[in-house]
């Protein structure tokens, strides 16, 4: 026990992913409810890609695309994992506050239908989101170290781009995305929330330019 609390001190970020990973797997292997009927049944981008892989590897049983659904999803989730742990620890600039906050995720966001969150496409734009938003936060963080403001100005582009995928995914995404925005105005970096509303608009619309060629109407999805 004393040598894996050392190594827990030193190793904050492995330490966490290794029991989100020893969560995963036996959530995978051990609950064979979850993924079975929402999640595989529901017609999507991500269903296709499922059906792909399947055949690919020669899957042809019900029991094997499960476990193959849940393993992506799980695989997704560590995503957000490390996502949580690093907003937290910029946040408190406490690594042992930030790996129990992140403890939260670790078992409650394994797959959806699995804890707090149901939402398929919530669960595949929560990862961007965050990221997107853990951008703009260490973009802060620096700016009020007073380092030069330019050299990270294109961050904030990237994570534009990241936020605007996660409306894409989770249209409801724009209402956190509105209040990152503010916040930055709130903050009076009016560059940073400028470049950041250039990322999000350009991945809006170029997704709706793709998804015009392919005879898709946006607005049904959004409906």
């Amino acid at each position: 026990m004393q040598n894996l609390r050392q190594f827990k001190a030193k190793h904050s970020f492995t330490s966490l992913m290794l029991v989100a990973i020893a969560v995963r797997i036996l959530a995978i292997i051990f609950v064979p409810g979850f993924g079975s009927n929402h999640d595989i049944q529901q017609p999507s981008l991500i269903q296709a890609f499922l059906e792909w892989v399947k055949l690919k590897v020669g899957m042809g049983d019900s029991q094997g695309m499960m476990f193959l659904s849940r393993a992506f999803y799980a695989t997704i989730s560590l995503f957000t994992v490390s996502m949580v742990y690093r907003i937290c620890d910029l946040l408190a600039n406490d690594k042992v506050k930030a790996w129990s906050i992140a403890l939260i995720p670790t078992v409650c966001v394994i797959m959806p239908s699995f804890g707090i969150i149901d939402n398929v496409s919530f669960f595949l734009g929560l990862p961007l989101l965050l990221y997107g938003s853990n951008v703009v936060l260490r973009q802060q963080v620096l700016r009020g170290a007073n380092l030069n403001e330019k050299v990270h100005r294109t961050s904030y582009i990237i994570a534009g781009i990241m936020l605007g995928l996660s409306v894409c995914i989770w249209y409801q995404c724009s209402f956190l995305v509105l209040a990152i925005l503010l916040m930055l105005c709130a903050k009076r970096d009016f560059k940073g929330a400028l470049m950041t509303l250039i990322g999000v608009v350009a991945t809006l619309l170029l997704i709706w330019f793709i998804l015009f060629l392919l005879n898709v109407n946006p607005w049904s999805y959004v409906l």
